[in-house]
């Protein structure tokens, strides 16, 4: 089956011109002892790699930060590294692509900014007339004093977090002392926190590919009760969690928030947009946008795209040729 026009294929140009640095965590070490610990975002980094081979990339992988201040004998920063703690992790690896003259993957470093900071992000959405959550920033030192509460319903999580880390429910002004502790652990080294209104209902994500028509959102399915998305339903350690494509109501609002969004903030290649619905109001309010995020096999970018009877390796090579020619034209 002929795949449709607007699918790019990189050159043979391209492929022997474009020498690859494949920045993330797994990148170097796909063994069964990284994966028993690691679980799926290993297979994911490893198959990756092997998919931007496949396509005839030359291509080095790397797993730490530090290679970026090295010599850069690369054409293209393939960087999906999201696994550090330290507060603007997401902007190292374009920032430092920017400043050496590298294309690299995703969006400018002040457009990745929006993923990184979800309080800028909903800052961004809500100055294009898209409701937002209501939101409070939670300081390190309002955590050490505790003495933080607002009444009603609220999700406590790391400003800067990604895959639904470290995600508490607060149900009443009681729960704020036990959560304000668990915020301020060790762990979470310093990250501000961020209080999100809960909002009861359904889970919406619009994927967006750049040089793609319009996708429909996909409903995903949280833990029971509340449909709150967790990281362990995200890994797949609970049977709770489920995503499929939505055609209901609420869906041609997500989408066209969408698509005034991404206008606003490309190019950046692709992305997810993040809604929570509330069927009973009619409510759609927007949580996050993540940049680049994670496009394995089974993720709502790829099964969207396998929907359309593209395969994985073509969806690499279109996003792999749209960042490398849109960057080069702007150079």
């Amino acid at each position: 089956m002929p795949l449709p026009d607007f699918v790019l294929r990189p050159t043979s140009a391209e492929v022997a011109n474009t020498r690859v640095l494949f920045l993330a965590r797994h990148a170097e070490d796909g063994s069964d002892e990284r994966r028993a610990k690691y679980g799926y975002h290993v297979f994911y980094h490893q198959n990756l790699l092997q998919t931007l081979r496949e396509l005839g990339l030359n291509v080095t992988p790397a797993a730490e930060f530090g290679v970026l201040f090295g010599p850069m004998k690369f054409d293209f920063l393939y960087a999906i590294h999201s696994h550090a703690i330290f507060e603007g992790h997401e902007l190292l690896a374009p920032v430092i692509a920017s400043y050496r003259g590298i294309p690299c993957l995703g969006p400018t470093p002040p457009m990745r900014a929006i993923s990184e900071d979800k309080v800028l992000a909903k800052q961004v959405a809500a100055s294009l007339g898209i409701e937002v959550a209501k939101h409070h920033v939670i300081t390190p030192r309002t955590m050490r004093e505790g003495k933080f509460t607002v009444p009603g319903t609220w999700i406590l999580k790391p400003r800067g977090g990604i895959a639904s880390d470290a995600i508490l429910k607060i149900e009443s002004e009681f729960g704020w002392k036990e959560a304000l502790a668990s915020a301020a652990d060790p762990r979470h080294e310093g990250r501000e926190f961020l209080a999100e209104e809960f909002i009861p209902g359904q889970n919406f994500t619009v994927p967006v590919i750049e040089g793609f028509p319009p996708f429909a959102p996909y409903e995903e399915q949280g833990r029971p009760g509340d449909n709150v998305l967790t990281n362990e339903g995200k890994r797949g350690l609970n049977p709770h969690y489920k995503s499929f494509p939505y055609e209901g109501p609420g869906a041609k609002e997500a989408m066209d928030a969408t698509q005034r969004m991404a206008a606003a903030v490309g190019p950046f290649d692709y992305a997810r947009f993040d809604f929570r619905y509330d069927p009973a109001q009619k409510r759609l309010v927007f949580i996050e946008v993540n940049f680049v995020c994670n496009m394995a096999p089974a993720s709502v970018i790829a099964r969207s795209v396998e929907a359309m009877g593209i395969d994985y390796h073509s969806l690499v090579g279109h996003i792999v040729a749209h960042s490398l020619r849109r960057q080069r034209r702007t150079a």
